[in-house]
């Protein structure tokens, strides 16, 4: 790379009375710009990985069934807010920074919690059988879906809310389907018993009515259960869809970072050089296709 960049360098510079300066001044200041954001992105990340810890290290739950914040936070027992929550997720793991903040300034939590992180692939397309991710984390009603997506694949648009349930719909019944008992083989003892025409013995009369009893009690016990299961995840996905219908949030962090005090004069020209440049050229919550009337933006600030 130093050989091959370094004969085109050469060969500007034997040009620079004829105009080559320009091109050589634009690439040093571009060369520059990447530096920099470079520079600023890796202060950035090591700000924000204090904020990278599991969902336990947040919340828990008390001997009521109800979610509380650790003690690390204040301890207090959280508000329910009947809507659909979908946190925008920039990492994909761990706790977003911004569910931290929202239920540590709010003390609430919505009903349903969604982290929605997007993965970019440098590929055209994603297949659907392979775009979406679902997993359920520790925290009740609280789940992650991962987006995969190529450069040609669109992911933000109107109806996301309808995607993202459709998802946890679709993850639910596929949980409840694989935790559904299998039918029970019978035991060796009593196959060998009906293939043997040998009468058993009189003293295991008794024995045998036990087993019997046992047999019909743990299997009306088993067929009770998977109506229980049914019904449970027939309630689940009820409450899954009251909440969606009733009311849905998107729910974005914006992270506002300054210098620490005491940070001296060069690195804080650098610095603050690259928060300039981080406030011009980020997204705009206005650019999302989603309706704004439901979405909740949660300002915080972080020193680097």
């Amino acid at each position: 790379m130093a050989c091959l960049d370094g004969l085109y360098l050469s060969s500007a510079i034997t040009k620079v009375p004829d105009g080559a300066w320009f091109t050589l001044t634009l690439a040093g200041v571009l060369a520059c710009v990447f530096i920099l954001w470079r520079f600023g992105k890796e202060q950035q990340w090591q700000a924000e990985a204090s904020d990278r810890f599991q969902t336990t290290h947040l919340v828990g739950v008390n001997k009521n069934g109800q979610i509380q914040l650790t003690d690390r936070y204040g301890g207090y027992t959280l508000s329910n807010i009947k809507a659909f929550g979908i946190f925008f997720d920039k990492a994909g793991e761990t706790t977003p920074a911004v569910f931290t903040q929202f239920l540590s300034k709010l003390i609430a939590a919505p009903e349903i919690m969604i982290f929605f992180h997007i993965r970019p692939l440098e590929v055209p397309s994603v297949l659907p059988e392979d775009r979406y991710t679902v997993s359920r984390l520790s925290i009740p009603n609280c789940y992650r879906l991962i987006v995969r997506h190529g450069f040609m694949d669109e992911v933000i648009t109107p109806d996301l809310a309808s995607l993202v349930h459709e998802q946890i719909h679709d993850f639910m019944i596929r949980q409840a389907a694989t935790r559904k008992p299998s039918v029970p083989l019978p035991s060796p003892s009593l196959q060998a018993r009906e293939n043997t025409s040998i009468p058993p013995p009189p003293q295991t009369e008794e024995i045998d009515n036990a087993a019997i009893t046992e047999s019909c009690t743990s299997s009306s016990d088993k067929e009770k259960r998977p109506q229980d299961s049914d019904e449970k995840i027939s309630a689940t996905l009820a409450h899954l869809k009251q909440c969606h219908d009733r009311q849905v949030l998107y729910v974005i962090g914006k992270e506002q970072m300054k210098v620490k005090a005491g940070t001296g004069i060069w690195r804080t020209t650098l610095l603050k050089s690259f928060l300039w440049l981080r406030e011009n050229t980020r997204t705009k919550i206005a650019n999302l296709r989603v309706s704004t009337e439901k979405i909740i933006e949660v300002g915080f600030v972080k020193e680097i």
